[in-house]
């Protein structure tokens, strides 16, 4: 599959029921990125697919890689594929027979701290309110084309946590309305609902990992501690508005009836302006913006 022109669009999120009750990604049809020799990370929702995505590529020989999570992130992480050019032929038919995969993007080599210590589980490690996780959703991020965003599915409630978590992370913006929890993870934007998390400014997969297992920890840490915390149901917002801005599609061209991006994302985080006002994201040619802006905004209460 090859062929120059304009990049294709990414992977569709189309979800259906799978045996947790929980949802997961089948995708009607997937596209190749925009550079067709560019080696792909194919990620998958559960262990199964990956195994029905193994066997179906075996074939194929040295053109598919598996990469295994180490036993510091197993909980939260099932093993992708790095594909070639070679095998992506194989692959689609693969999705056009029933396979489910969560998505896939360029391969981008981990980076030397990619699975630095996400912390240890904690002396209770069996209760967990989070439970299982599985990765929904991956794609190429909207603010940052060399990064990646993900949404992942969780098997627990997690709002109950957001109050203990408002107290425990002041740097944190909860919405009780939502209701949502966002916090800043180094430079990657976390928002947390009740039965599912978005991450934003992923440099890769085993980066990927290793935050959703810093995420886990967190989490379930504050819960087993929630009888000696004060929870806070206290609305707080703390993203400023550059971290909205860097979701806009920065064409200053007015329609919202502010000057420019940068003054409609301060309006829009001050309660004045309305998302939808965005014309280019909801109606024009930045429509692929709307999901990450969407949730960022939901996060925050906006």
């Amino acid at each position: 599959h090859g062929g120059g022109g304009a990049a294709p669009p990414p992977p569709r999120e189309v979800f259906s029921e799978n045996a947790w009750g929980l949802k997961r990604p089948r995708p009607a049809r997937q596209q190749c990125p925009g550079d067709p020799m560019a080696d792909l990370v194919v990620v998958f929702p559960t262990r199964e697919e990956y195994e029905r995505a193994r066997e179906a590529l075996v074939p194929m020989g040295e053109a598919v890689r598996a990469v295994e999570p180490p036993p510091a992130v197993a909980d939260v992480a099932v093993p992708y594929l790095i594909i070639s050019d070679a095998a992506r032929a194989a692959l689609y038919e693969a999705i056009r027979r029933g396979l489910v995969i969560a998505g896939h993007v360029r391969h981008r080599d981990p980076l030397p701290d990619a699975l630095a210590d996400p912390g240890a589980p904690g002396p209770d490690a069996g209760e967990s309110v989070v439970g299982r996780v599985a990765i929904a959703f991956v794609g190429e991020c909207m603010a940052e084309a060399d990064d990646l965003r993900l949404t992942a599915q969780v098997e627990g409630d997690l709002g109950p946590v957001f109050p203990y978590l408002n107290a425990e992370v002041p740097s944190g913006t909860f919405n009780p309305s939502g209701p949502s929890f966002t916090l800043m993870d180094g430079p990657r934007l976390v928002t947390l609902f009740p039965h599912r998390l978005v991450i934003g400014r992923l440099r890769e997969m085993q980066d990927a990992w290793r935050t959703l297992a810093r995420l886990k920890r967190l989490v379930d840490g504050v819960w087993r501690r929630r009888d000696s915390i004060t929870p806070s149901h206290e609305r707080r917002v703390r993203t400023s508005a550059l971290e909205i801005f860097s979701r806009l599609p920065k064409t200053n061209c007015r329609q919202c009836g502010e000057a420019t991006c940068l003054a409609f994302a301060a309006q829009l985080l001050a309660g004045v302006q309305r998302l939808e006002r965005c014309a280019p994201v909801f109606t024009g040619e930045f429509q692929h913006l709307r999901p990450a802006l969407a949730d960022l905004a939901t996060g925050l209460g906006l």
